[in-house]
């Protein structure tokens, strides 16, 4: 296994993954994967390349698929349980080839040619009826240019959700869950996906695809009868699981209220839309004894093992973890992120924020609940909801009688 046990620089910060540093050299790779943080100093153990990624997706859908199948034959008291954690590793899986893969072949990263990263977004998307190659990768440009303004198809996502900052805590958990589960919000989504597929296709060729594609499913469960199977292993995780994890996601992505939804911003704000989601937490101090510091490594394990490599596994994938880099250096190699935000977070720390903790903490400092400003600067003051451009360009459209522009899904980031 790797050492990523090097020195730490005497000027250095310690960060929550700093503190692990004393924790056995064996279990280092899988807290460098976790946290999405490497030791300082530390060595990479496995290179990691765009095929690789890719391969990963696809091997976490095949795992899934198969312990799917073996829950359902034959049904037993453990079904139940073992199909739940079925479908959130084969969505993790397809989540991982659409907001890895797919978002890297919009910026022509993942192939070394045009068409290339054209065949393969366009396969991926068919297969998880998500906007051909063209529409997505206009609004995903769309969205770097105008990052979290009234430009990027994303706030209006968030916004048709009912998403608005300064929630407190039980307000924000109501919206989260009733989100979560609203036959509205996935009806809509998945309305959204169907008609980007379906209906004004362009170029012809996709239309072609996503036909051919309806053909052979049909045919396929019609002539081996795995009606169940399909709907069960593939329909729902593709569909609901999806959805979910990416609205989740997509919460998490930005800080979208921070500068009231405008379109010009200096380069030190646009910055601070994006943060980087580490996942983790400092270990138990070394002055807690006795039953209390059991207590607190039981907890402390817990979290690692199962709170926050769930969040990796089915929302958090992939290099998403270092998102704010994407938007620093978009060419990077992106494959590697973690290595490569901690060299560059060495060379102008100035452009990069961060937030520790889970896919609550996350969520709470991107939606500025509570007011939240973890990570922030001392001296960044967040523009009120009620000076927005969202609530202007609401307030206009009601005085003309029109209706603003919703987007009923995120693209891929």
């Amino acid at each position: 296994m790797t050492n990523e046990q090097g020195s730490v620089p005497a000027s250095s910060p310690v960060s929550p993954r700093e503190t692990m540093r004393g924790l056995p050299r064996f279990i280092q790779p899988y807290l460098t994967w976790v946290t999405g943080v490497p030791l300082l100093g530390g060595r990479q153990l496995i290179p990691w390349s765009p095929v690789k990624a890719g391969l990963l997706g696809l091997a976490q859908i095949a795992v899934g698929i198969t312990g799917g199948a073996l829950a359902l034959h034959p049904l037993t008291v453990w079904s139940a349980p073992v199909l739940v954690l079925c479908l959130l590793v084969i969505s993790g899986g397809m989540r991982r080839l659409d907001v890895v893969v797919v978002h890297q072949t919009l910026h022509r990263m993942f192939t070394k040619t045009a068409r290339g990263n054209r065949i393969v977004g366009e396969l991926i998307t068919t297969l998880f009826w998500r906007a051909p190659y063209d529409e997505n990768r206009k609004e995903h440009l769309l969205h770097h240019a105008y990052p979290c303004s009234l430009q990027d198809g994303d706030t209006h996502y968030l916004l048709s959700t009912g998403m608005r900052p300064g929630m407190n805590r039980s307000e924000f958990r109501r919206y989260l869950w009733g989100a979560l589960f609203s036959p509205w919000h996935h009806g809509r989504f998945l309305l959204g996906r169907l008609r980007s597929n379906f209906l004004g296709v362009r170029p012809r060729y996709r239309l072609v695809m996503s036909l051919s594609y309806l053909a052979a499913t049909v045919a396929f469960v019609t002539l081996t009868g795995w009606w169940l199977e399909w709907l069960v292993l593939w329909f729902v995780p593709v569909t609901v699981v999806f959805q979910s994890c990416t609205y989740l996601y997509t919460m998490t992505e930005h800080r979208w209220w921070l500068f009231g939804n405008e379109e010009r911003l200096s380069r030190d704000k646009r910055d601070l839309l994006t943060f980087g989601r580490f996942c983790g937490e400092p270990v138990p101090d070394a002055s807690v004894t006795g039953v209390r510091r059991v207590a607190a490594w039981g907890r402390w394990t817990f979290r690692h093992f199962v709170v926050h490599s769930s969040y990796r596994m089915f929302v958090l994938v992939g290099d998403t973890v270092q998102h704010d880099l994407h938007h620093v250096m978009p060419a990077c190699d992106w494959a590697n992120s973690p290595w490569i935000r901690a060299d560059d977070v060495g060379n102008r720390p100035e452009r990069y924020t961060e937030v520790w903790g889970s896919l609550a903490d996350h969520l709470r400092a991107a939606g500025q609940v509570d007011n939240d400003v973890t990570g922030l600067p001392g001296d960044v003051s967040p523009t009120p909801w009620d000076k927005s451009a969202s609530v202007r360009r609401t307030a206009a459209a009601e005085s003309s009688s029109s209706t603003s522009l919703q987007s009923a899904e995120p693209s891929e980031r």
